[in-house]
């Protein structure tokens, strides 16, 4: 018995690049210094450089992927290539105007205004959405410890 196997890959690119995905869903230790502002920031360029990777500005017609990472705080990361590229921190509280951040200064107000920061910032879900050509996919993670 002989079977035909597809063997060209997937054109959703799912969670390829698991390497620099761990990086960017790492827990942040928070400091009085605020010196954990700039690793929120280098995490967010770093997510966008990950779904972003090995697509060219002529692909952005044929693409849509959008990744956000919601945190243990009312914040997410989001990043998204396609008809454009982007990324940035958000205010993530239902209560009022989602504000955006690009800046150390703008986030440190932010998060001063919040009542509590805890001494670690988990990451606690992933939402990964993508339209390739004509295939499209949404996939939710909740992140656990």
């Amino acid at each position: 018995m002989k079977f035909k196997i597809e063997s060209k890959p997937s054109p959703l690119r799912q969670l390829d690049n698991i390497k620099q995905l761990k990086t960017v869903l790492k827990p942040i230790k928070t400091d009085k210094d605020g010196k954990f502002l700039d690793t929120l920031l280098i995490q967010c360029d770093l997510l966008h450089k990950t779904i972003g990777k090995d697509f060219s500005s002529s692909d952005h017609d044929h693409i849509d992927i959008r990744c956000d990472v919601f945190f243990d705080i009312p914040l997410s990361s989001i990043a998204w290539v396609g008809n454009g590229s982007d990324y940035f921190l958000q205010e993530s509280n239902k209560n009022s105007g989602e504000a955006i951040f690009r800046d150390k200064k703008e986030l440190g107000e932010y998060l001063q205004g919040l009542e509590r920061i805890p001494s670690i910032i988990m990451p606690i879900k992933l939402e990964l959405s993508q339209k390739i050509g004509d295939a499209k996919s949404k996939f939710t993670y909740e992140l656990i410890g």
